[in-house]
């Protein structure tokens, strides 16, 4: 008996697993990385500013900084974020209001349905339920907290008291501070603290939505009051996308033109850079462009991203920059966002490496850290998170990979025996044997077990280890398996939930029998 090599004639044996599967895939790491606590040094307090972050293997530092922030107020607490979910956090808010007696205030991406639609275009929404965090929000009016909505609101940054102020990559929430990777920066002091705050006067008086604290709780509309940016708060320092200014795009930008040994960028997402939409083409001039120029003018390039293989357009986007030289690390748990260049030019913020909710859309703020001391641990920290990071992107693996090492929760593995016999015509036994691409498999919940391979389609009918495959339609406005293929991995699952159909990849081996 003879493998399947796709010659095109009749073979006794098919093996699955050996197509190759066109594309790049974010597959697990076998064995998976240990993880181990990432350690800063001292920070110093004179400084003016210091590195905090998450780390799954370590405590969060964004989390402790936060609470003694709050816990330290005089007069007034600013907070702008896009989920305000962790309870240690809004317990201390709660206790800052009592203590104030108000002065607290808090800008959120509010509008009258909740939270706004549109941030989930971010898509760092995916774990968030939008209802929880709307009754989250009604809970700190309950604690006489002051609340309005600013949609496409995405930057996280806090300011205590005019004098301290944090800015960060981490939603409020505590999944933020417990387990997905994150950094960010404290400023104290200074000319950057008093940019931030009136930034989040301006957000303030712009947002649309206001969620006063009474007993009805209702978000209702208010006019904006427009006030102007002063020029004299571009610091330098704090930068942010908003209001058709792109200063974190200018300052990635910057950063990787002036490159001359490596470079090391961060980020959840990566989207419309070579991979356009109708609503949004690509802008592949932005960071395409830049960072290929840099990769051939002898750059080390290395990007950093959450793998995420139910977004087609993540998949397509690394394997653009792959192929043009830019390295890929991919890590389920990854979060923080930042672009830093030879150890001494870079930055972090909120913003993914997007168009429209990102670098040129929505509200984003970061911090440009050139030549400071927090430079060196914001990259060792991304450093460590690359070493440590637990998937790697594979292009064109085999299906027998795929099937092994595909993350992917809308995918189950195959339920029945692995090796089999098959009976069945001519035309299906040579179909299997010069098909291209994934072979999926789809049980129902009547236990009906369809195989998908090519354009064709089959109801797999017989025992757990004795196959006959008898042809049936395939699914209406499907084309393919590989397009099949993309829609099931696109498909969200509901966590802990049992799918009433359950779908993957057929990696077997069938020997025909007569």
């Amino acid at each position: 008996m003879t493998d399947h090599l796709a010659h095109g004639r009749n073979l006794e044996r098919i093996d699955l697993g050996t197509r190759i599967v066109k594309g790049g895939f974010f597959l697990r790491k076998e064995p998976a990385p240990a993880r181990t606590a990432f350690v800063s040094p001292a920070p110093d307090t004179n400084a003016g500013i210091r590195h905090c972050l998450t780390y799954t293997a370590g405590r969060s530092t964004i989390r402790d900084e936060l609470l003694d922030m709050i816990e330290r107020a005089q007069r007034k607490v600013f907070v702008a974020a896009l989920f305000l979910g962790d309870e240690q956090v809004r317990m201390a808010l709660e206790r800052a209001a009592q203590r104030l007696e108000g002065g607290i205030y808090v800008v959120a991406a509010l509008d009258d349905r909740g939270l706004d639609r549109s941030i989930n275009e971010a898509t760092d929404t995916m774990d968030i339920d939008k209802q929880t965090e709307y009754q989250n929000f009604t809970s700190l009016t309950n604690g006489g907290i002051y609340v309005r909505g600013y949609p496409g609101l995405h930057a996280k940054f806090v300011v205590v008291d005019d004098s301290i102020a944090l800015v960060s990559s981490a939603n409020l929430v505590t999944r933020a501070f417990d387990v997905t990777s994150e950094n960010g920066v404290v400023i104290t002091g200074g000319v950057e603290v008093k940019a931030l705050a009136w930034m989040f006067r301006r957000l303030w008086r712009q947002s649309r939505w206001d969620m006063p604290p009474d007993p009805h709780h209702a978000v209702r509309d208010r006019a904006a009051e427009d006030i102007e940016l002063p020029v004299a708060l571009d610091t330098g320092r704090v930068i942010w996308t908003w209001e058709g200014q792109h200063r974190i795009l200018d300052a990635v930008r910057q950063t990787i033109d002036g490159a001359t040994r490596e470079l090391v960028l961060a980020t959840f997402g990566i989207g419309n850079m070579t991979y356009g939409t109708t609503r949004q083409p690509a802008r592949p001039e932005l960071l395409f462009e830049p960072l290929r120029a840099a990769v051939e003018r002898g750059v080390r390039a290395r990007l950093l991203l959450r793998g995420r293989n139910n977004v087609p357009s993540s998949r397509a986007e690394a394997l653009a920059f792959h192929n043009a030289g830019v390295e890929i690390f991919a890590d389920r748990l990854h979060h923080a966002k930042g672009c830093i260049a030879d150890g001494n030019a870079g930055a972090v913020f909120s913003a993914n490496l997007m168009t429209s909710m990102g670098l040129t859309g929505g509200v984003e703020v970061g911090a440009k850290l050139d030549g400071t001391p927090v430079l060196k641990q914001a990259l060792d920290y991304f450093n460590h998170c690359i070493n440590e990071s637990d998937l790697q992107f594979v292009i064109d693996p085999t299906l027998q990979a795929l099937s092994a090492r595909l993350l992917a929760e809308s995918m189950q593995p195959w339920p029945k025996a692995i090796t089999a016999s098959l009976t069945c015509d001519d035309t299906t036994w040579s179909q299997l044997s010069t098909h291209a691409g994934p072979a999926l498999f789809e049980v129902d919940n009547t236990e009906t077990v369809r195989i998908f391979s090519g354009a064709r389609c089959w109801t797999l009918e017989g025992s757990d280890s004795k196959w006959h495959l008898r042809p049936t339609g395939f699914p209406k406005g499907a084309r393919d398996s590989s397009r099949l293929l993309d829609s099931w991995l696109s498909s969200r699952q509901t966590s802990g939930a049992t799918p009433r159909t359950k779908r993957g990849l057929l990696a077997a081996v069938v020997d025909r029998t007569q």
